[in-house]
């Protein structure tokens, strides 16, 4: 009875034995499971935020260029205006110019002496290359301001061209009555 009950014992023992170590390999592959579920998710974690910050820092430079970019367009249009006040400007010299020319046409008119009368046509000849010379600098001018309109908003475009239009066609007339004043004085 007694080695019966040794034996028992013997194989209580082994079967604890047994026992705790299948706990102890269930435990050791649980544990390996949540480490492995615990780097995965750690993992899928980061990228998700580095993947957010790149969106991030991509949005922020995008956003700093279209700033700088609206600040470049505002610069530009007011190069533009200062050019176009600049135009006007000299527009209203040489038509002052002209009329003076003109004044001094008359007065050679009047007057029959050969010396003014070359005096007088040096003068037109003069005035006749400020005009072209204004005539220059207008066309570089108008070519500025297409090549600035080609980056402007559109409704600030039709601005400058009907400015543009309008001192193009002073010039314009300008040029075609002090050519046909010059034409009917020398003939």
């Amino acid at each position: 009875m007694l080695t019966d009950e040794v034996s028992q014992i013997q194989e209580v023992r082994y079967c604890l034995k047994t026992l705790r170590e299948q706990m102890a390999a269930r435990q050791n592959n649980n544990n390996n499971k949540v480490h492995t579920l615990c780097i995965h998710l750690k993992n899928g974690f980061l990228s998700t935020v580095l993947e957010h910050q790149s969106r991030l820092v991509e949005q922020s430079k995008r956003l700093q260029k279209a700033e700088e970019q609206s600040k470049e367009r505002g610069q530009q249009v007011e190069e533009l205006q200062r050019l176009l006040g600049n135009m006007e400007v000299e527009s209203g010299i040489l038509k002052d110019k002209m009329a003076a020319g003109e004044a001094e046409l008359l007065q050679l008119k009047a007057g029959s002496e050969e010396g003014e009368e070359k005096e007088q046509r040096e003068k037109i000849h003069h005035l006749d290359d400020m005009l072209k010379s204004q005539q220059r600098k207008v066309r570089h001018m108008i070519e500025q301001v297409f090549i600035y309109t080609s980056r402007l908003p559109n409704r600030v475009i039709r601005d400058l061209e009907e400015k543009v239009a309008f001192l193009e066609a002073e010039v314009r007339s300008c040029i075609s009555l002090h050519s046909l004043k010059i034409y009917k004085r020398i003939h």
